[in-house]
């Protein structure tokens, strides 16, 4: 049955698209074959029209009915990832271990025993029939639990232990001893903290598979249809080392036994960690883990405790030169038969591992003296040690008075407090430097992208409006018509990115999302046209485009319309609200350089090219200058980023192969959906200003004969209208090309592109309308082709000289024009979405092919992946604003003679380079760094206080995220954060 309705669909789409082909060329060659008066799209407009009409729909057609291609060698790929993934799971982690300091000198022996029966499964179901091995000597201690995982036969254990028994560290230990002993093809432990699991909602396979997806991000591939993630869980390839079950809500403990014994495959090895009230709780109330044997960890011994204090405290001389420690007089006293309640108190302390590792860092610190802690009135009972130890640690860590700290301790602890206390209201363990854009408002996020957008296009275009060349980029008739437009463009590019856009890459809206388009497009399109009618705009004449406007109003429409425009193109490239990091496609591949390096060289040498023709004088206007500097621009960038080698963009090379037909089947998408839209969207942009048209000019006085001021009307019997002026008026026309139809504009207007080709000059002028076409007539006569000189008879494009008639002479001259909704109306409209895809095409092509989420599988720490990020997107920004500018020449020649049609293309090449920078993770981590520096909740440099607090110990590295040391130490941290929340700078925003 599903079958059926797929190949229905695909047959209806395909009626569908041949159906819309048939009429587009059926318009076309309508529009094409007119003559003398009629609007005609001749010449190169018309050949790109039809081309661009042509190979849109047929990408439509391809872009429905293809089917993905499938891996052929499976097996070979699984045992590359699974390879690949142990490279990185050991990478990660052993840094991690070094931070920890798990190596200096060795990390604390703590011993284990077997836990109580009732509490594993039955031995039958554990040994499977293999004899029990006789314990060894030294068995029952850290370094031997690897041994003991691979020597239980069913490969499944659980570890129980008290808070802060070493549970996570051992957790560290038995991964990079079970990868040291691991060989090439097999099975790869991978932690997962399951704080972060529901398994109220999600199935244990589905979060594993989603873990593995957004932590190693090339997982997300997939061969024969299936996610490389999910190839690895089916294949047996993963053995999950689950770390906190107790974190998990004790309502839900039932339930996650429940789904872990019924979705574990049989024979998958797993490795659980757990506080022992925890499990005992849920053995209760369900059942044990199958096949698992469990041991639980023993709390430290005395001996032990002291040793490794003694050997990593600072030494000092004691009583006749003999060496000893800070910790040699509590440690003695603590042997005493008659201890005080604060020595017992911290006996009972000190066979904790975790706070046998505080005290360690808290009493490093030369101005601190562990005696402190055999004080009875503040150190009467454990508690008040742990908490003492646990408020310690963060002033000692970053060293009250340390030169080396670059913050202030009782800073630092704040900021931390705030980012626990985040942790704690998401429920979450993993801090990501990109996710802290969630902590800004709800209505600056909205706001912030469009805000940024617009402040990166104005530090380019600067330069521009400063120089003689901003004439012929950026024309406004006034500054309320700058300001206008920025707040429309600001309205219209916040609300396309809220409305087009999936709020993230891993909630896209599927088949919802082009319905979506189309109907934000057209709605927009409707509300534009309507208002800009309704508050003085010359829609009457039909869809002319002009760059002499009336006004800031119109401004402020095109402007929202413009920036929906943008937010189209992104939403059809598969760019997000909430990004991702970025990597470089070309990553770990020499070719990919190598191709990445010759792509840049060839962008300098066309700036150069570009350039050394402005700088001779030949003829080209001023925009080779402008295309020239932003081609050496994104040369730069692009040379940069093909010298790094960052992360990869997949666990197997694609090559360059990979972004070509990333490229080609984002381009036919973008294509196919751009005209779909623009076609639909320009449609409606018709049909509301032919109603509103029709309403307006059918209250319009019979002028015909009549003389107002300086203008006399006149009508022909066959329907010829023309106002024509009994004074010279200031005229400058403009030659956009030889053999186009030149263009008028009024005197003190900034025309653009207004080299040698435009002269001005006063003259008597006529504006006539005929068949629906309007045209001014210099000097009350027709001529098709003139020199410039004004003595001449010139017909020139009129829709720029409507402000020099009174609204009463343009609503007499529509009436004429809103006889033909045809050609001057519902074509333009189509026109205008055919020049929509040619635009949005290749950039949709050029976005999908370089936008490779980054490989956090990969990332030694997040600052790598932030790096990998801002060189990824300022190289993908450079390229795509080089491509859509040469697109833009390309059209601005096509569609020179549809007066201004050709300008409103040559605006977009900057918009499409420096807004998509406001929807990448670093571009959305400077908005974050604004908001959290201004209210002080986080520093400005965010990210190097996140590696110090990583380097002294607070935190702890997890691929690309970041963790609390200890889930004690985020929960103390939050705790004091709401205690003292009528600090103003410590409060959580609202996100």
């Amino acid at each position: 049955m599903r079958g059926r309705q797929v190949w229905t669909r695909r047959r209806l789409w395909g009626g569908v698209g041949c159906a819309a082909l048939v009429v587009l060329a059926a318009t076309l060659r309508r529009v094409g074959g007119g003559d003398g008066g009629q609007a005609q799209y001749d010449g190169p407009a018309f050949v790109v029209s039809v081309v661009g009409v042509m190979v849109s729909v047929v990408a439509l057609l391809v872009d429905i009915l293809r089917r993905a291609s499938t891996s052929s060698e499976p097996g070979a790929v699984l045992r590359q990832t699974s390879d690949a993934l142990a490279d990185a799971v050991r990478i990660q982690w052993a840094q991690e271990a070094r931070l920890r300091r798990l190596q200096d000198p060795k990390p604390l022996n703590v011993r284990w025993r077997w836990a109580d029966r009732l509490l594993a499964d039955d031995i039958r179901n554990i040994r499977r029939g293999r004899p029990v091995p006789e314990p060894r000597p030294g068995d029952d201690c850290l370094a031997s639990i690897a041994t003991t995982f691979v020597e239980v036969p069913s490969r499944r254990m659980v570890v129980l232990g008290s808070p802060g028994s070493g549970k996570s560290v051992l957790a560290v230990c038995c991964t990079l001893d079970l990868l040291r002993t691991r060989t090439p093809g097999t099975a790869v432990p991978v932690i997962f903290p399951l704080a972060a699991w529901d398994p109220g909602t999600t199935s244990l396979r589905a979060w594993l598979l989603e873990r593995l997806v957004a932590e190693y991000r090339p997982l997300a591939a997939t061969t024969d249809g299936t996610p490389l993630a999910g190839a690895l869980l089916d294949a047996g390839l993963i053995v999950p080392v689950l770390d906190g079950f107790d974190e998990l809500p004790p309502a839900l403990y039932g339930i996650a036994m429940r789904r872990l014994n019924a979705e574990l495959d049989d024979g998958m090895p797993v490795l659980v960690t757990s506080r022992t009230t925890a499990w005992r709780t849920t053995v209760a109330c369900s059942d044990v883990l199958t096949g698992a044997e469990v041991l639980e960890l023993l709390p430290l011994e005395f001996a032990e405790s002291t040793s490794y204090l003694e050997r990593t405290a600072r030494p000092v001389r004691g009583p006749g030169d003999r060496r000893t420690t800070v910790w040699t007089p509590v440690l003695d006293s603590l042997q005493q038969d008659s201890r005080t309640p604060a020595a017992d108190a911290l006996l009972q302390v000190l066979t904790n591992p975790l706070m046998v590792a505080l005290a360690r860092t808290v009493y490093g610190d030369v101005s601190r003296d562990p005696q402190e802690l055999l004080d009875d009135p503040r150190f009467g009972t454990t508690a008040g040690i742990e908490q003492h130890l646990l408020d310690a640690f963060v002033p000692a860590a970053f060293g009250d008075g340390d030169t080396d700290s670059r913050w202030r301790a009782a800073d630092a602890r704040r900021w931390l407090a705030w980012l626990a206390r985040e942790l704690e209201r998401r429920e979450s363990k993993r801090l990501a430097w990109w996710e802290l854009y969630l902590c800004v408002p709800r209505v600056l996020r909205l706001a912030a992208p469009a805000l940024l957008a617009q402040a990166l296009t104005f530090v380019l275009a600067a330069p521009i409006l400063l120089s003689s060349v901003g004439g012929d980029v950026f024309v406004f008739d006034d500054r309320p018509s700058l300001a206008a437009n920025l707040v429309g463009n600001l309205v219209g590019f916040a609300g396309g990115l809220a409305l087009l856009l999936p709020v993230s890459v891993t909630r896209r809206e599927g088949r919802s999302a082009l319905p979506r388009q189309l109907t934000v497009c057209m709605a927009t399109a409707a509300a534009a046209t309507l208002g800009y009618g309704l508050t003085g705009g010359s829609v009457q004449f039909g869809l002319q485009f002009g760059t002499v406007t009336d006004g800031w109003v119109a401004e402020l429409f095109g402007g929202a319309v413009f920036g929906v425009l943008i937010a189209l193109y992104f939403g059809v490239a598969g760019l997000a609200r909430h990004a991702v990091p970025l990597g470089l496609p070309w990553a770990g591949s020499p070719t990919g350089r190598l191709a990445a390096r010759s792509g840049s060289g060839a962008l300098a040498l066309v700036g150069f090219f570009l350039v050394t023709s402005w700088l001779l004088g030949r003829g080209l206007g001023t925009w080779p200058m402008v295309a020239g500097a932003l081609c050496f621009a994104a040369a730069l960038c692009l040379w940069a980023a093909a010298g790094r080698q960052g992360v990869r963009t997949g666990v197997s090379l694609g090559g360059e192969s990979r972004i070509a037909r990333r490229f080609v089947t984002g381009l036919l998408h973008g294509w196919a959906v751009c005209l779909l839209v623009g076609v639909a969207a320009g449609g409606t942009v018709g049909a509301v200003a032919c109603a509103f048209s029709a309403v307006e000019t059918s209250r319009a006085p019979d002028l015909n004969g009549r003389r107002i001021g300086e203008w006399s009307h006149r009508e022909t019997p066959d329907g010829v209208r023309t106002v024509e002026s009994s004074t010279e008026i200031a005229v400058i026309l403009v030659y956009p090309q030889a053999g186009a139809r030149p263009m008028a504009y009024p005197h003190g207007s900034r025309p653009p592109n207004c080299g040698r080709r435009c002269e001005s000059f006063d003259t008597q002028v006529t504006f006539r309308v005929a068949q629906g076409d309007l045209r001014v007539l210099v000097d009350g006569h027709t001529a098709d082709t003139a020199p410039i000189a004004p003595t001449a008879y010139i017909a020139a494009d009129a829709v720029n000289m409507l402000p020099e008639l009174s609204e009463q002479s343009r609503t007499w001259l529509a009436q004429s024009a809103a006889r033909h909704p045809v050609e001057g109306f519902l074509l333009p409209g189509a026109m205008g979405g055919v020049l929509i895809a040619l635009i949005g095409g290749p950039a949709s092509g050029l976005y999908r092919a370089l936008s490779t989420p980054s490989d956090l599988i990969r990332a030694a720490n997040p600052q790598v992946t932030l790096r990998t990020d801002r060189m990824a997107s300022l190289s993908r920004s450079g390229v795509v604003a080089v491509m859509t500018g040469g697109v833009c020449v390309v059209l601005a020649w096509a569609f020179a003679s549809r007066g201004g049609l050709d300008h409103v293309a040559a605006q977009m090449w900057v918009p499409m380079g420096t807004a998509a920078l406001a929807l990448t993770a670093w571009g959305q981590l400077a908005v974050a760094r604004v908001w959290l520096a201004l209210t002080g909740r986080l520093p400005w440099r965010i990210m190097t206080f996140l590696d110090e607090a990583h380097r002294r110990g607070v935190l702890r590295q997890s691929g690309a995220h970041y963790e609390f040391r200890h889930l004690r130490m985020q929960q103390r941290l939050a705790s004091g954060a709401e205690a003292s929340q009528e600090d103003p700078r410590a409060t959580v925003p609202t996100a």
